[in-house]
């Protein structure tokens, strides 16, 4: 039963990060294709540079929103301590583990979608979505120190969420998780007796994985690899040069 619960997860994952909120704002909002203007990005950048600010924020909260919520009414139905819809775990970790897959799915929908001949973006904001529910303080965290450091070194480029993207979700936030686990202590939010995580975490997530911060660490770097692939493919395509 656990492994068919997965698999309609990474389905539902799938399908919902197959949603184009680019294609579908810039169309509200001016009547144009995303792919045909600017760079041809279907993505909250895009978006925000041909379209306007108020449209590109709607398209990144769609698209954060489509890995995160589905991974919340996953873990709502089967995998919390009182779930709605019981299943037994094959292991310890299981459910979060069906959790990030979920996550993960929503990227390579949003990278390959379904309903536009596999044709997508950079999943940036989906992971952006994910991390906001499994990390959401040292996300902040990363993307408030990355914002400061391309201030300092880049205060007169254009595009500067140009440049904080592949510091933030490719390389410092999974290396900040991974600092935090290395020295984590009683009151640190990932100890399995602090009460603290239960408050910031937005997903509970000790309940998923049973206080294993390594599975946790894992996780996190999993996501980041994940979008590396659908961003190489849009760096040939040129896509991502012509943005920056």
């Amino acid at each position: 039963m656990y492994y068919l619960v997965m698999l309609a997860g990474i389905f539902a994952g799938y399908l919902s990060g197959s949603i184009s909120f680019a294609r579908i704002f810039a169309r509200l909002g001016k009547g144009v294709d995303i792919t045909a203007v600017g760079n041809g990005n279907p993505g909250t950048s895009n978006v925000m540079r041909e379209v306007g600010k108020g449209w590109g924020t709607l398209t990144l909260l769609g698209d954060a929103l489509k890995g995160a919520l589905v991974m919340l009414l996953f873990k709502a139905l089967f995998f919390t301590a009182a779930p709605v819809f019981p299943v037994n775990l094959p292991f310890e970790g299981a459910g979060f583990v069906a959790i990030v897959f979920i996550g993960i799915a929503a990227i390579y929908g949003h990278a390959y979608p379904l309903y536009y001949r596999f044709r997508g973006g950079g999943s940036i904001g989906v992971l952006f979505g994910c991390w906001l529910f499994l990390i959401y303080p040292q996300l902040l965290f990363c993307i408030v120190v990355s914002y400061i450091f391309v201030k300092i070194c880049f205060p007169h480029r254009e595009y500067p969420m140009g440049r904080m993207t592949p510091v933030v979700f490719i390389v410092l936030t999974p290396l900040v998780v991974l600092a935090e686990s290395l020295i984590v202590t009683s009151w640190h939010p990932l100890h399995p007796d602090s009460l603290l995580f239960d408050h910031i975490g937005l997903g509970n997530h000790l309940l998923l994985y049973s206080g294993n911060g390594w599975l946790f660490v894992a996780a996190v770097f999993l996501f980041s690899l994940a979008v590396i692939p659908p961003n190489l493919i849009l760096l040939r395509r040129e896509i991502l040069v012509k943005g920056s």
